[in-house]
């Protein structure tokens, strides 16, 4: 067992400018009842040492620095290599309230920092007491929504009551521990779980690498395929929002010229577009990866490949063209089919009309308040009156006012009937002026 030298210095006069004054040491054994509580604090987080101590008295600070720095120089102390999980170092009842050996993991309390004590369900609090940001700047490590209980058990990762706590995924006890002191359970959930967020979290690089990776070394994938390692979690509608395995065209030939990622044949990959964070901070302002990112909105990302304008241009909203054929690839950027593969009024959204709107436009809350809401009983009946007497179409999604209720997304031509009052507008209201656009549902008709 090693023997730690520790120095405490001492000022005992009042701090004086002047010259540095007399030192003396003096080497205080962990046995002298006046110092006992150095080595007792020390061994808070160094439980297997043991402990000598210097103690340095000096006058004024001068002497003290001197001192400090003759210690240092006739004596350099040894580093000591870091343990892989520096909770092995720690005493037990920094944490535990009761000795772990002669305690039931059920019946087990944990210290907090204002002194107080939880159970098991609650440990977050006492990993609070060293990990105070953690609350606040943990990674994520779930998908949104994401039920990863059946995933956690089969990976082995313990629960409490059916839920997850810090210590689901993290080891305080075992050496053989992954980065972020992770359990190696939790690795293979990351490798396998669709529930897991990998994105901006070292512990999810096995999701993809047979390990994780070290700087400046060639990167190495479990699957080669680009698109494949992102569709195991990406699943449904992606292709729909862009295409992968196309090359460039005369039309979008910037992007031969972007110094984007191909694939080995010139060919678009999810990489092409996403450049995924591995092991940093996710930008806020740009979710999405998108290279070269954040973007005022995402088309800003698309116009560095397809033109703003004129042929060739990007804009789900040209439906028809000159001579009144109805350009159908314009409506699966929004629609999961095209007309004619499902019967009228039943073509399916990719995603909601919100999510959809949002994609590209971002308005803010308008006019003045947020009016993306579920309907209210006595409005809805208002709504569907004013539909029957003015022969006009305001649509609900799932009973909730989406952009697409006031504004009608299509072009002049591409729908008829009542559903085609407002396409082609410049704002595209569903009604025949500004003036009615609150009157179907606040109504004037009682």
């Amino acid at each position: 067992m090693r023997t730690l030298l520790a120095v405490v210095c001492l000022a005992v006069a009042c701090w004086s400018p002047a010259r540095a004054g007399p030192v003396s040491y003096r080497l205080v054994e962990p046995s002298d009842p006046a110092h006992d509580l150095l080595p007792k604090t020390c061994r808070v987080c160094h439980k297997d040492e043991n402990f000598r101590f210097f103690v340095v008295v000096s006058p004024d600070d001068e002497g003290l620095e001197a001192a400090r720095s003759r210690l240092e120089a006739g004596a350099p102390a040894a580093v000591a290599e870091r343990p892989k999980n520096p909770h092995t170092g720690i005493a037990c009842l920094f944490c535990h309230l009761q000795d772990p050996n002669q305690t039931p993991p059920e019946a087990m309390t944990f210290r907090t920092l204002d002194g107080g004590a939880v159970g098991r369900g609650e440990v977050a609090s006492a990993c609070g007491l060293c990990h105070p940001e953690a609350a606040v700047r943990h990674p994520t490590v779930l998908a949104e929504a994401a039920d990863a209980t059946a995933d956690f058990e089969s990976a082995g990762l313990p629960l409490v009551d059916g839920e997850a706590t810090c210590a689901t995924c993290h080891d305080m006890h075992e050496q053989d521990v992954g980065p972020a002191v992770v359990r190696k359970a939790y690795l293979v959930f990351a490798a396998k779980s669709r529930a897991s967020f990998v994105h901006g979290n070292r512990a999810g690089c096995r999701a993809c690498h047979p390990g994780e990776p070290e700087p400046e070394t060639e990167v190495v994938f479990l699957d080669p395929d680009a698109t494949a390692r992102c569709v195991r979690c990406h699943t449904g509608g992606h292709e729909e929002i862009h295409p992968v395995g196309v090359a460039s065209s005369e039309r979008t030939f910037p992007m031969d010229f972007q110094d984007f990622p191909l694939d080995d044949k010139g060919r678009l990959t999810c990489s092409t577009c996403h450049d995924e964070v591995c092991g940093g901070d996710i930008d806020p302002k740009n979710p999405r990866f998108l290279r070269g990112g954040p973007y005022v909105t995402p088309t800003d990302f698309c116009y560095r490949c397809h033109p703003r304008a004129g042929e060739g241009a990007l804009n789900p909203h040209d439906q028809v063209t000159d001579d009144g054929r109805l350009v159908s690839t314009s409506c699966v950027f929004c629609h999961r089919r095209r007309p004619g593969e499902e019967g009228p009024g039943t073509l399916e959204f990719l995603h909601s009309p919100v999510e959809l709107c949002m994609g590209c436009h971002d308005p803010g809350s308008h006019p003045t308040v947020n009016h993306l809401v579920e309907m209210p009983e006595p409005m809805l009946k208002k709504l569907r009156a004013y539909e029957e007497r003015h022969r006009v179409r305001l649509p609900l999604h799932e009973d909730q006012v989406v952009c697409t209720t006031c504004h009608n997304p299509h072009e002049k031509g591409a729908v008829k009937g009542e559903a085609a009052l407002g396409a082609g507008e410049e704002k595209g209201w569903r009604v025949p002026s500004f003036a009615e656009l609150c009157t179907p549902c606040h109504a004037r008709y009682d």
